[in-house]
């Protein structure tokens, strides 16, 4: 087990804002330390299509790192949790159209999203400064074709091969600096693509049946 998810509890409260203007949230170390350290909450997913093809998006000019490729990801608003923060975000970036859409999006990543691992992962920043993140990973199989993405956020996106972005993530060519606990990440998303397919497999059998 994550040795990040057995020691510490995440308050999502506000703590500070950095020189980015990005939340910075308290992490509070439940250890006979008793001691504190920030980091900036996030969450991110691999949205999959049902041909294993996760959707890589090109960030768009708005964000603070224009033009890198990187999973469905964002911040952890006040008071959210992860889940919440992540609903919001899927809905947010890859389906702003009508109410309609919102609202179909929203019902699907109530019911479909599964929750990974949670890291705890150091990166540096172009001048080689340090900063600590907290990201919930997540997976989500989608079902819908309508895709309208928020184009001052997203640029565009890409239907990339499962185990390719693995390699790509492992490459440092999306926007994750590599860690070998991603190894276990990696597997926890092959195995829930591998349950959803069977799920879905064994009820177009019993549709057939019936």
């Amino acid at each position: 087990m994550n040795q990040f998810k057995e020691s510490i509890r995440m308050f999502y409260k506000t703590y500070t804002k950095d020189k980015k203007g990005r939340k910075i949230y308290e992490a509070s170390i439940a250890s006979k330390e008793r001691k504190k350290h920030l980091y900036l909450a996030t969450v991110s997913c691999f949205v999959m299509n049902k041909q294993g093809k996760v959707l890589v998006e090109k960030r768009g000019n708005s964000e603070t790192e224009p033009g890198t490729l990187d999973l469905v990801s964002g911040h952890i608003d006040n008071n959210e949790t992860p889940t919440q923060a992540m609903i919001r975000e899927y809905v947010e970036e890859l389906h702003g159209g009508d109410k309609k859409e919102q609202e179909k999006a929203r019902n699907e990543a109530i019911q479909n999203l599964n929750k990974l691992m949670e890291l705890d992962l150091t990166f540096f920043d172009e001048k080689g400064k340090p900063e600590k993140y907290f990201i919930q990973f997540y997976a989500l199989q989608t079902n819908l074709k309508t895709i309208t993405i928020k184009k001052d956020e997203v640029e565009k996106f890409y239907w990339i091969p499962l185990e390719e972005v693995f390699n790509l993530i492992r490459q440092g060519k999306i926007n994750f600096q590599y860690d070998k606990r991603f190894e276990k990440l990696f597997q926890q998303t092959r195995e829930y693509y591998c349950h959803k397919n069977k799920k879905n497999n064994d009820l177009e059998r019993n549709e057939k049946v019936s």
